[in-house]
């Protein structure tokens, strides 16, 4: 007599293909929207053009830079690691999530599992890419101030902010 045995897996898989159907992942720097280290991330990402005020100019002359009376604004230049990181890194992210997606579907790795994989493999891409920023260099007095010359690290804590979460849409 034989015997048959049905592993209907389909609402197994349904319930993984839902999950990533209503989930999703984010990854960046989380904070109050008024919080230091947000501050430190936009300045960076998109650069910003600060008005000097006298206070401003007696502080930085006291501590070695010496504005001209003309200079009305000092630039920090945009120096995109968010943005940037990403688009450098897009295909070798979207080749390791496919690979995670078959998995899935094969039944070998859970929904959550490869969205946090995902997310991991992400910061760290975007965290290496910042490592490797050299350019537009900082200006000679902000090198002193930071005894490095990478524009983006100081110590550590804006590279070690970036995080994912995975949110449900």
């Amino acid at each position: 007599m034989a015997t048959i045995k049905d592993d209907n897996n389909i609402p197994k898989l349904l319930k993984e293909i839902k999950y990533l159907a209503t989930h999703r992942i984010e990854v960046g720097i989380f904070g109050k929207d008024d919080s230091k280290i947000l501050m430190i991330a936009r300045v960076n990402e998109f650069g910003v053009d600060i008005q000097v005020t006298e206070a401003m100019r007696n502080y930085l002359h006291a501590t070695g830079l010496h504005l001209k009376k003309s200079t009305k604004t000092i630039t920090i230049p945009e120096r995109s690691f968010i943005r940037s990181g990403f688009d450098e890194n897009n295909k070798k992210i979207q080749r390791q999530a496919e690979k995670l997606l078959s998995d899935v579907l094969d039944m070998r790795l859970k929904a959550k599992n490869a969205m946090e994989v995902v997310g991991q493999i992400i910061v760290t891409q975007l965290q290496s890419y910042m490592t490797s920023v050299s350019s537009p260099a900082n200006h000679p007095y902000t090198v002193k101030q930071k005894q490095s010359t990478n524009p983006l690290i100081d110590n550590g804590n804006l590279r070690n902010s970036i995080v994912y979460k995975i949110r449900s849409s």
